[in-house]
């Protein structure tokens, strides 16, 4: 009998400088959990290379992706400003190995923006895939290509003076949609709970979801983005919070409100509107 081949995979993450790398001292404990359970690696991308190498910008590191997945069959990639639920399932049962797996923002993000912008300036393509947030992706090795950093597209995409025009221009996020649709690669939907961002408006909601994305400016709640992953931290890390904010969301809608981050930004709104 056959010994059933066993595939050597990895949960990967990004902090490259100090604001990320104060994200990672909150939310990599976690990580570093999943990746437990899961029985993979967990590795932190913390130098930079591809921006000594190729001359992008520091914000593309998450390209060194190319030369990582040589050492594994799957990959796990989740960006740094997302809190992993203990509750979480394993992502690399979920997806076959020879599978892209995202979330789909096409219902909440600026996604036509995107693929008219990224199609004039990297070329046509067929697009048929949904348009997938970045921040949680699910890869192998046949799909190196997509991370490719000496490609004169990328370095096209990341220095064009079109980004001076476009308000609130994603960096990697749109170019990696285009490079899977010229490539052909068909994507394996996730669902919103693996990569719960504040598109979803209901933010009280999040709990009921395994992985939250605090991107953006505002993150899921008032107070900085350390702030916010500081105080839901601790409710992951709280079995009884936990369980009350996910099965009763209303409970959370009234925590969150009294919360002084909130009360602060009530006073501040009220001033701004007297002045």
């Amino acid at each position: 009998m056959e010994k059933a081949q066993r595939h050597v995979k990895a949960l990967v993450t990004l902090a490259v400088g100090d604001f990320y790398t104060q994200m990672g001292d909150i939310t990599h404990s976690l990580m570093q959990d999943y990746a437990e359970r899961c029985g993979v690696d967990f590795i932190v991308i913390q130098d930079r290379k591809v921006n000594e190498n190729y001359g992008l910008d520091e914000r593309y590191e998450k390209f060194q992706l190319y030369d990582l997945i040589d050492k594994y069959d799957q990959i796990v990639f989740v960006d740094t400003d997302i809190l992993v639920s203990p509750k979480t399932p394993s992502l690399f049962d979920l997806v076959p190995v020879d599978r892209f797996a995202a979330v789909s923002e096409a219902a909440f993000s600026k996604a036509g923006r995107d693929i008219r912008l990224t199609q004039e300036i990297l070329g046509e393509v067929n697009w048929r895939n949904y348009y997938f947030n970045s921040g949680v992706m699910v890869f192998s090795k046949a799909h190196k290509s997509v991370f490719d950093p000496k490609r004169d597209e990328l370095r096209l995409w990341s220095t064009g003076d079109f980004r001076k025009k476009e308000v609130n221009l994603l960096n990697d996020q749109p170019y990696l949609n285009h490079r899977i649709n010229e490539l052909g690669i068909d994507l394996f939907e996730l669902g919103h709970e693996y990569n719960h961002t504040r598109v979803i408006t209901e933010t009280h909601t999040r709990f009921k979801s395994y992985m939250i994305h605090y991107a953006g400016p505002s993150g899921h709640r008032y107070g900085s983005r350390l702030e916010q992953l500081h105080k839901d931290f601790k409710v992951f890390t709280n079995p009884m919070s936990l369980n009350l904010s996910a099965a009763l969301p209303p409970y959370r809608w009234v925590v969150d409100r009294f919360d002084p981050a909130f009360v602060r930004y009530l006073f501040k709104e009220k001033f701004a509107r007297k002045s």
